[in-house]
């Protein structure tokens, strides 16, 4: 159909279109991309190295390049390309054929080689080109000659002059005085020229001498000159050489015996750290070196694995290229840094001028344009490179510059220090200088063993998943007391555990196992654990000062809490508080009892609405009194109310004393009911002899048990006794662990002696335990070393200075309430919360109310008896026959009225208001009707409540046996005396 042909019209048409649209996108991104690279500029640098160097001075030049092309924050429009030419070492005739065939290519820069030959002549020609030329190896020259006028000349190798003077502070900060000078070739004289120097400003009197000797090779190796050297016993050398020849040299110094206790070694060589000292570090030797490149950086390991990823690239893998793992040696180093410092430049000059290269020829006349400008950018470059902070002076020359001081030590190369040209030499730890006669400090760059054992927090072993060695294995308190005397004293040294896992005893005369014994026979040189002074120790070794002061107490569980008492609602208050305020409560119902029949005003009219009554009334009656003064103290008032004033400022000043009391024992009592009270089974060591319950016991064999066994006192004897009696073997254990867990494990049924330092780290982790009482004894942690090395007195001042300075104090709680778990028991419940009182905290109360109840029904069943014994009697029936009525109307449960009936009165049975009650059902006693009128209510009304049936008046006399009244209208009235007692 039409339809179907002009839709497959349309999408032919739409295919074309966008068939079209493709390829104009990519034309479009062709000509893009060719416009790229029109637009950045191609500059070529080249380095010339020696045929036969190090390959990998190459490599590192090559990557350098490629970090500059990658870096688009310098030379964002250039790209540098490396060109590099091998020549054959100090071959002047081809070194200037290459120079010049690179100039006619086209270069901007030339990075020189190592020889010296080759590089003086490149320089003069580069000089004549005005084209940069950067070298890495070190200078003999003086900043004269380099700086002359016209020079096109920069060197990152620290200058010579300014590195010589880096080793002379390092031997005038040691102290050295006669030093024998080991030297290579002429070259090297140049290096330690400084130091020779020094000898034209000695005196005649001081006692700097040197002795300098050149390393001569014949068929013995240098092995000649070293054993002078041996035989003249100079113990102080420098050791002037190139890196390629150092490890041989140090070998064959150890084959003759100077790689051995008491010798010290300065190596000037930069590259020391990149060989393999390990077979010189366990003669006791002090090896000392400067270092330029630090290899811990995360930029310098870049640079490594770069370079040895480099070398496994199939077109530059060459069999004798070999790098020390992690170590980058200075020549490589500065190589790269080199690249950056006129990459950094060049970045600067293209910033204002458009700086192109061009072919030169070595034959004509002209120069480079851009040469000088771009010298003196070279000159203002600052940057922190491998090497470290980089800048060059005027001349050129890198004067300004930063070193470390390495020393040889069990782990390998340690920093000690650094060196730059401003501060010069800052030590990390100096030598010391004994304070008399002016010989070295015995214990300085020594290494000594130091024996220990396991014991938190003292000595543990470091919790890692990665394999460990050497002191890295250890920490804890000693470790670290170690650690902080070696940095005063200036000693290495190296932990080793305890072979038989013993402190130390005296197995024989002279004997003894342990750590004790290492340091007795040369095992070990020193023994810093938790091993207390004690008089027979002391006798055989030489201890130090403690450095932990401590002494023998109780590990016993903490106290626990004491079951509620039911009376625990008493507790606010003490019995006196109870006993005055149960006084004043006596004397002040008395008192408002007094007052109100004093006051005239508190005698009122009474409540039968008579029209001229004869007497008046007073509520305040000694039963009245009582309640009133009972319901202002129990907060909850009465019914009776005071109309004088004397009465109600004696209320008044009841109710102040009433509210003040109430509420102290309110805030009390909640404190009382909230807070636990504890119960403390022992307090000290003296409740222990006297009671059986509660076993205790120490470590069988220690100094603890020796205590008491050796003791003098009375108690601690009685505590020997029984720890050496019939249950020794239950009581005396083989550790201190054991001894802990025991105590855990008895729940208060078992007390442990041990030293108080290791108490107060196991109540901070373990929240069961509590140290009981104060210290029994005064003892001390000390280092043993043998008798008549010079150390304990070094050792004694530098513990002095920890104590005074605090570091032993923080070292205390970072190991004792800080790391591995310390505090855990005072962060546990501590959330502030308010514990839900239980029953047993409350149930006094509940007591007190069902006790109050019991004496409630007692009073009501002797009201009952008495009761209804009148009642039986005005009544005329039997006092059997009106209990059982009475009983009979109580067990109903139901109406709130009730009928009067008397001796002389039928009265029919009347309707309640609640409920009818007959004539017969109604109790027979205290029905006496008022003869004052037939048609009075059978009950009043008095102050809005019934009153009881138990009692009426008369028509004479207002009849009421407590309250008082007096006579009005005649002289003598008499009284009922028939009312009910218990009525109010």
């Amino acid at each position: 159909s039409l339809t179907e042909v002009a839709g497959d019209h349309g999408t032919h048409l739409t295919c074309s279109v966008m068939r079209m649209m493709s390829s104009m996108v990519v034309v479009l991104t062709m000509m893009a991309m060719a416009q790229t690279q029109n637009t950045i500029r191609k500059m070529t640098i080249a380095a010339i190295f020696d045929e036969g160097g190090d390959r990998k001075h190459e490599l590192a030049f090559r990557h350098a390049v490629q970090a500059v092309n990658r870096n688009r924050d310098i030379l964002s429009g250039v790209s540098l390309h490396a060109e590099t030419v091998q020549i054959p070492e100090d071959d002047s005739f081809t070194a200037e054929r290459k120079t010049c065939h690179l100039l006619e290519k086209g270069v901007v820069a030339i990075f020189g080689p190592i020889s010296k030959s080759s590089s003086e002549h490149i320089r003069s020609i580069t000089d004549s080109m005005e084209i940069p030329f950067i070298e890495t190896r070190w200078n003999y020259r003086s900043q004269k000659v380099i700086g002359s006028a016209g020079g096109y000349a920069f060197n990152l190798h620290p200058d010579i002059t300014t590195l010589g003077t880096a080793y002379l502070d390092l031997l005038e900060a040691y102290q050295w005085k006669t030093i024998t000078i080991l030297y290579q070739d002429n070259d090297s004289m140049m290096t330690i020229q400084q130091i020779l120097k020094k000898t034209a400003t000695v005196g005649p009197m001081d006692e700097f001498r040197l002795v300098v000797k050149q390393l001569v090779l014949n068929e013995n190796g240098y092995r000649d000159v070293l054993k002078e050297i041996f035989l003249s016993e100079s113990k102080l050398i420098v050791l002037e050489c190139e890196k390629k020849i150092l490890e041989e040299v140090l070998i064959q110094c150890q084959q003759v015996g100077l790689i051995s206790q008491g010798y010290y070694f300065f190596l000037t060589s930069l590259d020391a750290h990149t060989i393999n000292l390990d077979d010189f570090k366990y003669g006791g030797t002090n090896i000392t070196s400067f270092r330029m490149i630090n290899v811990d950086k995360p930029e310098v390991q870049n640079v490594i694995y770069s370079i040895v990823e480099s070398m496994l690239d199939q077109e530059l893998r060459i069999a004798n290229i070999n790098i020390p793992t992690g170590n980058l040696d200075t020549t490589t180093a500065l190589i790269y840094d080199s690249v950056h410092a006129f990459a950094l430049a060049l970045h600067e000059l293209s910033a204002v001028q458009q700086v192109r290269q061009r072919p030169l020829d070595c034959s004509g006349q002209s120069a480079w344009v851009h040469g000088n400008s771009l010298v003196n950018y070279m000159k203002m470059v600052e940057f922190v490179g491998l090497s470290g902070p980089i800048k060059f002076d005027t001349s050129g020359l890198r004067t300004n510059f930063e070193m470390d001081l390495m020393e040889l030590q069990l782990g390998g190369l340690a920093k000690v220090g650094s060196w730059n040209s401003l501060d010069h030499l800052d030590l990390a730890r100096v030598e010391k200088k004994a304070e008399e006669g002016g010989t070295t400090d015995p214990m300085a760059n020594k290494t000594f063993v130091i024996t220990a054992i396991l014991n938190p927090p003292y000595t543990m072993l470091v919790e890692s998943h990665k394999k460990l060695s050497g002191n890295a294995r250890f920490e804890g308190f000693a470790v670290d007391l170690a650690k902080e005397l070696s940095v005063i004293l200036g000693f290495n040294y190296t932990f080793k555990l305890v072979d038989d896992d013993k402190y130390g005893g005296e197995t024989s005369p002279g004997n003894w196992n342990g750590m004790l014994g290492e340091v007795m026979d040369g095992t070990a040189d020193f023994c810093i654990a938790d091993i207390s002074i004690t008089s027979s120790r002391a006798s055989a070794f030489a201890f130090t000062m403690p450095w932990l002061n401590l002494g023998i107490s109780i590990l016993y569980t903490k106290p626990r809490a004491a079951a509620p008492s039911l009376l625990a609602f008493l507790d606010p208050f003490t019995t006196d508080v109870y006993i005055c305020t149960l006084l004043m409560f006596v004397l002040v119902t008395l008192i408002i009892y007094v007052l109100a029949r004093f006051s005239p005003n508190q005698w009122e009219e009474p409540d039968n609405c008579i029209k001229d009554p004869e007497e008046y009334t007073n509520q305040y009656n000694f039963l009245n009194s009582f309640w009133f003064v009972l319901g202002a103290l129990m907060q909850q008032g009465s019914d009776v109310e005071p109309l004088s004033l004397c009465v109600r400022f004696a209320g008044g000043v009841w109710f102040f004393f009433a509210l003040i009391m109430i509420a102290s024992y309110t805030a009390n009592l909640a404190a009382f009911l909230t807070v636990e009270t504890l119960e403390t089974p022992i307090k000290s060591v003296e409740d222990l002899p006297g009671q059986d319950e509660i076993w205790y016991g120490a470590m069988e064999g220690g100094s603890t048990a020796g205590f008491f066994e050796n003791s003098n006192n009375d108690v601690y004897q009685k505590i020997w006794q029984f720890m050496s009696g019939v249950h020794q073997a239950e009581v005396m254990l083989e550790g201190n662990i054991e001894g802990v867990e025991k105590v855990e494990e008895s729940n208060g049924k078992y007390a442990f002696f041990m030293e108080s330092a290791s108490i107060q780290y196991l109540v901070e982790r373990r929240c069961k335990l509590s140290q009981v009482g104060g210290l029994l004894d005064s003892k001390g942690y000390g280092i043993a070393t043998r008798q008549g090395t010079p150390y304990k007195t070094l050792l004694d001042n530098a513990i002095l200075k920890l104590l005074e300075g605090g570091t032993l104090h923080r070292l205390k709680v970072r190991w004792w309430k800080q790391k591995r778990g310390g505090g855990a028991c005072d962060a546990k419940g501590g959330g502030g919360g308010v514990s839900p009182l239980g029953l047993a905290n409350v149930a006094g109360v509940f007591l007190v109310t069902m006790i109050g109840c019991a004496v409630a029904s007692v009073f009501a069943f002797l009201e009952f008896l008495y009761g209804t014994k009148q009642s039986a009697k005005d009544c005329g029936v039997t006092w059997a026959e009106e209990m059982r009525t009475e009983l009979k109307f109580i067990f109903q449960c139901h109406g709130n009225t009730r009928e009067l009936r008397g001796r002389d009165s039928d009265s029919d049975s009347s309707n309640s208001h609640s409920s009818q009650v007959s004539l017969e059902e109604s109790p027979p006693y205290a029905r006496r009707k008022s003869n004052h009128s037939q048609g009075e209510l059978p009950f009043k009304i008095r102050l809005g409540m019934v009153e009881s049936p138990y009692s009426k008046k008369s028509e004479s006399s207002h009849k009421s046996t407590d309250s008082k009244s007096t006579k009005l209208g005649s002289e003598d009235e008499e009284q009922n005396q028939n009312g009910n007692p218990f009525d109010e």
